[in-house]
């Protein structure tokens, strides 16, 4: 009798194939007045838990985290709510199997002779948010609901809600700080910046670094001598520049220019507002993964630290280009299919290998930047379970057992394939020389308790000392 060998290959597949069916809502999303879907997430309870991932890591121990009385509430499933246009699916599969781009096709890099990104200060372009931003979709009374962390940002020490107007994109960005202060609450002149991206459902669904972990980011960071900047517009974007223009819906507003907003606008102008020295860093978990390692990349020397939790920085071979087509078509919401063609061109492009990360990790050679990688194996830790979500996370049982289905079947897959791209990246920059520190979990799901123990971990052991601190 032969036994059947599981290649890797056929392994990735397998994913991408389960990725593929979970990325199609089983049964019908929960009551637009609640902030969850019924596949995608569920609120916890007013007191937060500690981030248990049942293992015990190649970095560190998971991070306890400090109970409050007062916490905003916390999504347990993965970070984005599938949105898109379901009918698109199949044009999505179909770029994917397309061979790469050959003759012509692959000249199409934008602006190639550009002269450098402008480095001009522009502080005036920040100003004060004084209204919230609207999350997608609508109540059943046809009314907006305001996204969560524009109420909750101000509860942190030195937490602002402003806008950073975007030249490039022609409209004002929402943008959450948290300054740098001392004892008194005064905001402290010559600090360094962190910048945390948030991943595919951003601040649009209620998925961003304040809403679903705040108690996480106020007892990492809030106490700290660091400027916390976290954009909160760009959900399904990959954060990059895209050749085309979106149909505008509630997720895509017009021109889609993230990687000059991130790596020229946005520090151009907020930095200089906080008057922040020139030490900064860059992580992103999920999507924003790939994004915060391309934003590195395509500013060498600039950062001093990246972090990439749970993602996949390759985008130009196929099945990681299956994988973005899946994220970028979750923000259609139904009124046209979205495909990476969308974004960078035909697969295996210039345009699109400038916008893979594995692929540009070249630009990190000799810089002296810090890298922390993480990623789970895909296998349920204990925070994945019925039991944990019912009696830790108090999620009501029906609420627990869908988060749990979600979590062991779509964050399982997800997360599988995110740490073989991980791998990857791990051992070309290994081998580059550039100084990596992966966090290899034996267990973990794509979701909220890996990524919140990632902002811990990363931060005590990599980010605060690269920026000085």
């Amino acid at each position: 009798m032969y036994a059947m060998k599981i290649t890797r290959p056929a392994l990735i597949t397998a994913t991408a194939l389960t990725v593929a069916a979970a990325a199609i809502p089983f049964g019908a999303q929960a009551d637009e007045s609640t902030t969850t879907a019924a596949t995608a997430s569920a609120i916890a309870s007013a007191t937060p838990s500690a981030a248990k991932t049942a293992a015990t890591t190649t970095v560190t121990q998971t991070v306890e985290v400090a109970a409050t009385p007062e916490v905003a509430p916390e999504v347990d499933a993965i970070g984005s709510i599938p949105d898109g246009d379901q009918a698109g699916l199949p044009k999505v599969i179909d770029t994917a199997l397309r061979p790469e781009a050959s003759g012509p096709e692959l000249q199409n890099m934008p602006g190639a002779n550009a002269p450098k990104a402008d480095r001009a200060s522009t502080p005036q372009n920040v100003k004060p948010l004084t209204e919230a931003p609207k999350m997608y979709g609508q109540t059943k009374d046809g009314k907006k609901r305001d996204q969560g962390w524009y109420e909750w940002i101000t509860k942190l020490p030195g937490g602002e809600a402003v806008s950073v107007y975007s030249e490039s994109m022609g409209r004002d960005i929402p943008v959450a700080l948290i300054r740098a202060t001392d004892a008194n609450g005064n905001p402290i002149a010559n600090a360094p910046t962190y910048y945390l991206l948030n991943g595919a459902g951003g601040g649009e669904q209620n998925a961003d670094w304040i809403y679903s972990a705040f108690a996480n980011v106020r007892d990492t960071l809030a106490n700290e001598p660091v400027n916390v900047v976290v954009p909160m517009e760009g959900a399904f974007s990959y954060y990059v520049d895209w050749l085309t223009v979106p149909e505008e819906n509630d997720y895509f507003k017009g021109p889609q220019m993230w990687s000059t907003f991130l790596g020229t606008e946005l520090p151009n102008s907020i930095e200089p507002y906080m008057q922040a020295n020139d030490k900064r860093a860059v992580s992103g978990f999920s999507m924003s993964a790939t994004s915060s390692l391309l934003v590195a990349e395509h500013n060498p020397g600039r950062y001093a630290a990246v972090g990439s939790f749970s993602g996949c920085a390759a985008t130009s071979t196929a099945l990681p280009s299956f994988f973005v087509g899946l994220t970028v078509n979750r923000g259609a919401q139904g009124t046209q299919s979205v495909t990476p063609e969308n974004l960078w061109g035909p697969r295996g492009s210039e345009y699109n290998r400038y916008n893979d990360a594995l692929v540009m990790a070249d630009n990190l050679r000799d810089t002296g930047i810090k890298v922390y990688l993480s990623s789970g194996t895909g296998l349920p830790a204990e925070t994945d379970m019925f039991g944990y979500l019912h009696n830790e996370r108090k999620l009501k049982p029906l609420a627990a057992a869908q988060n749990s289905s979600t979590l062991k079947v779509e964050g399982g897959a997800i997360e599988a394939a995110m740490n073989a791209c991980t791998h990857d990246l791990n051992t070309k920059l290994t081998a580059m020389g550039v100084d990596v520190s992966f966090n290899k979990r034996p267990t973990g799901t794509h979701s909220w308790s890996l990524w919140r123990d990632d902002l811990a971990v990363s931060w005590d052991q990599v980010i605060k000392p690269a920026l000085g601190l």
